[in-house]
């Protein structure tokens, strides 16, 4: 199974490392992970990650957006390792932190010979397949021989059918001399046949010297190619043979020479059949010149084939030449690897010097000679996991490093025991610090004050509570929970600076060793002093605190505390009612009583005799000759439900007299009527069941105040003057808002009062003309004459 390695990625400050991508590299193979293999985790915004990992060994490495590359660090995942941080496995001991440096460069210097052995293997591989080439090319250089040869014999044929034509010649008599002559050319003829023939054999005499030559160098290139440099042997056997098979042919050539001397001398008795012969003849002639020219060929074949086996073996000796050099290195770092371990193993390391160091898994040595195993650090690490384990906890506090305890982290007060020396007075308790909105002090005195056998109140408890305010303003509220009269008595402070507080207590005599408990909200705190300074007066400039006593069978309220009569007797200023009669006879009579022993009322006032009463109008459900009471207008004036009267409503620069009529039943329960002065205007109105009044004033119309005139809206309206009456307008043509004015849009829909200059106004007629259209042509146009003596110009 795999690993969890998870945590949070941070820098030196505490701050999660954003845009960062983690990345393992495998240093070597395992049974799940092949080396050289990367892995990547991107952590998120708070540096959380959370990586699956497979047994093996790891390169860390960070990249942070905007910078190079960082090698955090080595890790090995063993299989029975426990999940943990990056951190946790950055700093595990490794295999390498258990190994002596010799012992590690050691190890590299066997690498490095494994390594030029390695390329020593290569170097061989090379110069055998170089041999390889050179036997490839004798090979092909004695194929070419042969083919030489085989040229060779051919010629040899040609020579033995000019024999053949020569013979026949010599049966020929008429034309001896001339052919004897073209004899003599076949003869010639031959002769550059044996030439070529020769020049072939060269060629192969060369093919065969180069042959060697690659034998020689493949043999000398490793003696790994022993078998490929016995081949190359057998091919310049071979290519020895081409050579023999070229001088049979060069001898037959020179047995055909003789013969067609021979055939020259038979021609001169047989001239006469030469003539029939000498198309053969001719005929012979070609057929040699074509097979010495691919003798020739062959030849040069041959010779190419032999440069290549050269170039094979010159390769061949490269090959060797590099070997060595490998093969030399690799005798250098084994002899460099031997001196190391030579020079180690003269001593033993220690505490003050390096050397060859023993492994031992041992977990209870005390030894300083011997290196622990891995096995023995993850039994060490097994047995301290076992122990205490590394996420263990101690009341949330992790066992990191030596921890500190506090009250709180217990679930428990802060305590100090403290004596008030001096007497009675005023002690400076503590200092507070008390952030605003949201801080609570508190502070417990347990044990009062004197130690009496028989005074249990002296075995006290007070409390101080303090709360922060809101900030606005900026202060303290402080309130003392008084158990007993002993102790602690009263409580003050001083605000020194900012949220800073300075608490000063009253104390009784003879407090000493009295507990104190505090504790406190997490954004404040509470500094108790236990060398305190007497003070016999309150200090100066102090906000004093509340004092609550909290009453209880041991400390009971006096009668004037709570508001009581004490049994003594005293003055009650205030009625007293009896229900169940009184116990005992009361002293005076009716003579001298000042008020009546029974309460009557009359119309709902109380008379008990000792003073005069007065009925008010209301009282006995009448009108008052007088104001029953004054609103003012801008108030709403007098309410729907008030009592029944006359009531003076006041207004800015006057004020006018409101009647109401109160029934306070049935549909319309209230109606009120208001006029002003001078008859200036009569109102009413009325409320609907207990919903007061829906509707405004309505005004009252009198002969004095007639009611507005009423006239259609839009309607043209005569009006002999040229200052317009409030409330009109000219008809002029002009546009109006139909919003602000929706009854005029109601007459003129298009939103435009008509142009009545220069109109007459007619009724409408009985034609299909419309409502304010224009009448055109219906008004002809026509003259009139007239004369100034007829007409009256006025005077």
């Amino acid at each position: 199974m795999a690993v969890k390695i998870s945590g949070v990625l941070k820098d030196g400050t505490g701050k999660p490392v954003q845009n960062c991508t983690i990345q393992l590299k495998a240093k070597r193979n395992s049974t799940t992970v092949v080396v050289n293999t990367l892995a990547s985790e991107n952590p998120d915004e708070a540096g959380r990650y959370s990586m699956d990992v497979e047994y093996g060994q790891y390169s860390v490495i960070l990249l942070v957006e905007g910078f190079p590359p960082s090698h955090a660090g080595t890790i090995t995942v063993y299989e029975d390792s426990r999940p943990g941080t990056l951190n946790d496995f950055l700093g595990a001991m490794t295999e390498d932190d258990a190994r002596p440096e010799a012992l590690r460069r050691f190890e590299l210097m066997v690498e490095e010979v494994a390594r030029n052995a390695s390329a020593v293997a290569q170097n061989t591989a090379a110069a055998k397949k170089s041999a390889s080439d050179a036997g490839t090319s004798a090979s092909e250089a004695a194929t070419h021989a042969t083919d030489a040869a085989g040229s060779a014999r051919a010629a040899s044929t040609s020579a033995g059918q000019a024999a053949t034509s020569a013979q026949s010649a010599s049966s020929s008599a008429g034309t001896a001399s001339t052919k004897a002559t073209e004899a003599s050319k076949s003869a010639a003829a031959a002769e550059s046949s044996k030439s070529a023939v020769a020049t072939s054999a060269g060629a192969a005499k060369t093919s065969e010297t180069n042959a060697a030559a690659s034998q020689q160098s493949a043999a000398t290139s490793a003696s790994t190619a022993t078998t490929k440099a016995s081949e190359a042997a057998t091919s310049a056997r071979d290519a020895a043979a081409s050579k023999e098979a070229a001088k049979t042919s060069e001898t037959n050539a020179k047995a055909s020479e003789t013969s067609a001397e021979s055939s020259k001398t038979a021609a001169a008795s047989s001239a006469s059949s030469a003539a029939s012969s000498a198309s053969s003849a001719s005929a012979s002639k070609d057929e040699a010149t074509r097979q010495a020219s691919a003798a020739k060929g062959s030849a040069t074949t041959a010779s190419t084939k032999a440069t290549e086996a050269a170039g094979s073996a010159t390769a061949a000796a490269q090959s060797k030449s590099t070997a060595e050099s490998a093969a030399t290195r690799a005798e250098t770092a084994a002899k460099r690897a031997e001196d190391i371990a030579s020079a180690v193993a003269l001593e033993d390391a220690s505490t003050t010097k390096k050397g060859i160091v023993q492994l031992s898994s041992a977990t209870n040595s005390t030894s300083e000679t011997l290196a622990a195993t891995p096995k023995a650090v993850k039994a060490a690490n097994d047995n301290a996991n076992g122990r205490v384990p590394s996420n263990r906890k101690v009341n949330g506090k992790a066992l990191t490093a030596d921890i500190t305890l506090t009250p709180k982290d217990i679930g428990t007060l802060n305590s100090v025991t403290i004596s008030f020396s001096g007497g009675a007075g005023w002690f400076k308790l503590a200092t507070v610090t008390m952030p605003q909105a949201s801080s609570i002090v508190y502070i417990a005195l347990i044990g009062g004050a004197g130690f009496n056998v028989g005074a249990p109140q002296q075995a006290g408890i007070s409390e101080l509570v303090l709360r922060a305010g809101n900030g606005n303003p900026k202060g303290i509220t402080g309130a003392l929970w008084k158990r007993t009269a002993v102790g602690l008595t009263n409580f003050a402070w001083i605000n020194t600076s900012g949220d800073i507080y300075d608490i000063y207590v009253e104390i009784g005599n003879y407090a000493t060793s009295v507990n104190i408990h505090w504790d406190c909200t997490t954004n404040a705190s509470v500094s108790i002093y236990t060398s305190l300074t007497y003070s016999a007066s309150k200090p100066s400039s102090v906000t004093d605190g509340v004092v609550y006593t909290m009453y209880s069978s041991h400390q009971k309220p006096t009668p004037s505390d709570i508001g009581a009569l004490p049994t003594t007797g005293g003055t009650i200023s205030g009625p007293l009612s009896v229900t169940d009669g009184i116990t005992g006879a009361l002293k005076g009579n009716a003579d001298t009583a000042t008020k009546l022993a029974a309460d009557p009322k009359i119309n709902g006032v109380k008379f008990d005799g000792s003073a005069d009463i007065n009925l008010t109008p209301e009282n006995i459900g009448a009108f008052a000759r007088r104001s029953t009471g004054a609103y003012a207008d801008s108030d709403g004036a007098v309410p729907w439900n008030a009592e029944s009267g006359a009531y003076n409503v006041t207004r800015s620069g006057d004020s006018y007299i409101l009647v109401n009529f109160y029934t306070g039943v049935g549909s319309c329960r209230t109606l009120q009527m208001k006029a002003h002065y001078r008859n200036g205007g009569l109102f009413y109105r009325s409320s609907r069941d207990g919903y007061g009044f829906e509707e405004d004033w309505a005004e009252v119309y009198t002969s004095k105040n007639l009611p507005p005139e009423s006239y259609p809206v839009g309607a043209p309206i005569p009006w002999p003057s040229d200052t317009v009456p409030s409330g009109y307008a000219l008809m002029q043509g002009q546009t109006f808002d139909k919003s602000a004015y929706p009854k005029l849009a109601v007459a003129y829909p298009s939103g435009v009062i008509p142009d009545m200059r220069g109109w007459t106004i007619k009724g409408k007629p009985a034609s299909d003309r419309a409502v304010l259209s224009q009448e055109q042509d219906g008004i002809k146009s026509h003259t009139h004459s007239a004369s100034a003596s007829s007409t009256d110009l006025g005077t």
